[in-house]
């Protein structure tokens, strides 16, 4: 049995190649190598084997660029025993760079969300002061912020407050308006609009939604939402992987 609590033969490296570039999400010291959980810039997630030594490195949640080499590892018939001498050649990951964050382009209200390449991609609807807007900026200036990935003109993401509310939004985009539905899942999450007429979700005015219905306490679901974005501007893209469904 694995660390993880599942036997060692379903833990493989991803079948796909290998990514060179990507966003860290989990690193796990298994009984046989490090297990590296990483989504590249096209939102794929993968599972690569890498040097214990990545494992103690404080990555989770960074850009990193990926570098790989043919190493040993104890095989899998040896079943986590410690005394087993078999191993297997496989390729790990023997360095990981973290990578500066993308130069935000600060965008007019006559950009076009539309014509943008497929990627991930935030907005936010303050004014950068600088080519990235960390974390702590957004805390102390507030306003909102749209993080999603855009497949030709479908767009999946997260709206919502910097430190408050927030709601998945799913549609398609025409010049910079989104539209498609949305669900929201929160504890004690109520049902804005249930009919035809729109309502704004929270105080901007950016997202209107309508059509809702109760699923349950924790999930509320809008068969109609429309998203405007002419007032956001782009920003970096942030460690936050945007989701691939709401």
């Amino acid at each position: 049995m694995s660390v993880f609590g599942l036997p060692l033969l379903l833990i493989q490296p991803s079948a796909a190649q290998q990514p060179t570039t990507g966003t860290i999400r989990s690193l796990n010291a298994g009984d046989r190598t490090c297990y590296v959980e990483v989504v590249n810039d096209q939102g794929e997630q993968f599972t690569e084997f890498a040097n214990f030594e990545i494992c103690e490195q404080n990555l989770v949640g960074q850009r990193v660029q990926l570098t790989y080499e043919s190493g040993n590892i104890q095989a899998v018939s040896c079943q986590g025993n410690p005394d087993c001498a078999d191993t297997e050649t496989v390729m790990l990951i023997t360095q990981a760079q973290v990578l500066p964050a993308p130069t935000a382009v600060p965008q007019t209200a006559s950009s076009r969300v539309q014509n943008l390449p497929d990627g991930n991609y935030r907005y936010w609807s303050g004014t950068p002061s600088g080519s990235v807007v960390s974390d702590d900026a957004l805390l102390a200036n507030g306003g909102a912020t749209f993080t999603f990935t855009k497949r030709g003109n479908a767009i999946t993401g997260i709206f919502g407050y910097v430190d408050g509310e927030a709601i998945c939004v799913q549609g398609q985009v025409n010049g910079n308006t989104v539209s498609g539905n949305a669900v929201q899942t929160l504890r004690g999450a109520n049902v804005i609009s249930a009919g035809e007429t729109f309502q704004s979700f929270g105080p901007s005015g950016y997202l209107q939604l309508r059509r809702g219905r109760q699923v349950n306490p924790e999930v509320v679901r809008y068969g109609s939402a429309q998203l405007n974005l002419n007032r956001l501007n782009r920003i970096n893209a942030g460690s936050q992987v945007p989701p691939r469904g709401c």
